[in-house]
């Protein structure tokens, strides 16, 4: 059976009230009338894209900062760094939590509510590994103990046994 070009994992079922049949649409709509949440970029759009987060807003004809409010047109030397960006809106649960509520973002907004968390994270993992080294190799004041740390971080070898 041929689906005509369509991948069906971007399809989800849905079912008729009489449960008989199940017909597949979009998880977007056609029209990408979705808007980020955040900064009111639409989904599917083209953006115009400064080095400072300022973007145009083609519908309005004018230039919002990374939260979707109104500033000023740039000069030629601000314009002359500007990017083509798409935007794609999805709904993206933040917590990571699965009972968390969905909110539609684009990626960027996404990433700028994330950056906290990960921030956060990347640390705890970065002192998680300094305390390990300080569990089994002591202080790290010592110029042998960055060798003997060295020496037992790197992978063994794989040795090939006779059966």
């Amino acid at each position: 059976m041929s689906t005509g070009g369509r991948r069906k994992s971007s399809y989800r079922p849905q079912l008729d009230p009489s449960g008989e049949s199940v017909h597949y649409t979009a998880t977007t709509p056609a029209g990408g009338a979705e808007r980020c949440r955040d900064c009111g970029r639409k989904h599917g759009t083209v953006v115009r894209c400064l080095a400072d987060g300022r973007w145009f807003d083609a519908d309005d004809q004018t230039w919002r900062d990374r939260r979707g409010r109104r500033a000023e047109w740039p000069n030629v030397v601000e314009y002359s760094e500007v990017r083509d960006l798409p935007v794609a809106v999805r709904q993206v649960r933040l917590s990571g939590d699965t009972s968390a509520k969905l909110t539609k973002l684009c990626r960027r907004c996404q990433m700028s509510r994330e950056a906290v968390r990960n921030a956060i994270r990347s640390r705890i993992r970065a002192l998680s590994r300094r305390a390990l080294g300080d569990l089994f190799l002591g202080g790290y004041g010592e110029p042998d103990e960055i060798e003997r740390f060295k020496v037992l971080s790197r992978q063994p070898k794989k040795t090939s046994r006779p059966l």
